[in-house]
């Protein structure tokens, strides 16, 4: 509300250009999935396809920056499970989690529709999934159970997070390498 106050939220070109590649999937000269092929990567505008239909949340950006919410709300979330589960402790994720959202640069893009929020939350959703996945795979850790992540979780958060934004796509090589290692490391066998 604060940068919407200030005329804030679609100030950048790239965030009223991300709703006008949206609306224009169903609502142009040539409506269809072709309209998608932009520079940006799909996900975001699919995402955003049908709300930004309803004219009042295409002129305000209302639906997209709703999907940014959403988005940080997960990479908060994503982010201080990790950190609960692998240090037991409510302090530490608490404070990742808030000195992640006290950021000013990260809550401005959390007031806009652009596509970094949406990077923040489906790659450390996809980190958390993942490196629980791995502990789950191995079995009890440090005397704590398994996590019950489903092994859909990890691959569904890496495949969306490479749908949103190229930036995904070397975080993603990267944490199969590390879980791969771990998973090595930690002598598992593949027979």
């Amino acid at each position: 509300l604060h940068y919407f106050r200030l005329g804030l939220t679609l100030a950048h070109y790239d965030a009223r250009a991300h709703l006008v590649v949206a609306r224009r999937i169903l609502d142009s000269l040539t409506p269809g999935w072709q309209q998608i092929g932009a520079v940006w990567l799909p996900l975001p505008h699919v995402l955003n396809m049908l709300p930004v239909q309803v004219d009042a949340w295409y002129r305000t950006g209302a639906s997209g920056i709703a999907i940014s919410i959403l988005a940080m709300g997960l990479a908060a979330g994503s982010l201080a499970a990790m950190l609960l589960r692998t240090t037991g402790s409510i302090i530490a994720a608490l404070t990742g989690a808030a000195l992640l959202m006290i950021n000013p640069n990260v809550l401005y893009l959390q007031s806009t529709p652009m596509t970094e929020p949406l990077l923040f939350g489906l790659t450390l959703f996809s980190v958390a999934a993942t490196a629980a996945w791995v502990d789950r795979h191995q079995g009890r850790v440090d005397g704590r159970p398994p996590s019950s992540v489903p092994t859909l979780w990890p691959g569904l958060g890496i495949a969306a997070a490479c749908l949103t934004r190229y930036e995904a796509w070397p975080i993603t090589g990267v944490l199969l390498m590390l879980a791969f290692a771990v998973l090595v490391r930690r002598g598992n066998r593949w027979d």
